[in-house]
């Protein structure tokens, strides 16, 4: 009994950390909420939540992180980004979690497109547009995972309260 509430509690931890992170930066929020059926489907000796769900929502997860990855792009390239500002909206991203947190995460693309298409030769207003559309690219990518992670844990409640 003791041990139930404990599984369930940190299986309730981990896809509550995974929808609040697929909207944080970094934290890989739909792979929360798979780990956390795999937790339970674990302890409930995969009767509860089958193979196949669990197959589900690892699809499902893999697709947000494509999406993810798809709609940056997208939204860099929709903007007129070389391969210098997608480079540069990459290192942005990577130098901004070291330097400033959830902040720099977000900002960090937009910077570093920026300044590798000013590098590159564009013009500012130029530069500035494929800045925007990274970030645009960015805070899609976040909608949809938010919105495919939502969709792993209504599965997951379905398949438990079946």
């Amino acid at each position: 009994m003791v041990l139930d509430i404990i599984i369930i509690t940190i299986t309730a931890l981990l896809i509550l950390g995974g929808i609040i992170g697929s909207v944080v930066p970094i934290i890989p929020g739909p792979v929360l909420v798979l780990v956390g059926a795999v937790v339970y489907a674990w302890h409930t000796d995969f009767t509860v939540v089958s193979w196949t769900v669990l197959a589900v929502l690892a699809v499902l997860a893999i697709l947000s992180q494509v999406l993810d990855y798809v709609a940056s792009v997208f939204g860099a390239g929709k903007y007129g980004a070389s391969k210098w500002g997608l480079a540069g909206a990459f290192i942005g991203g990577i130098v901004g979690i070291f330097f400033g947190g959830i902040i720099g995460i977000i900002i960090g693309p937009f910077i570093g497109a920026v300044v590798f298409e000013l590098f590159h030769g564009k013009t500012f207003a130029m530069s500035f547009k494929v800045g925007y559309g990274t970030l645009l690219g960015l805070l899609g990518g976040a909608l949809g995972r938010l919105i495919i992670a939502l969709i792993m844990a209504g599965v997951f409640v379905v398949s438990v309260w079946k």
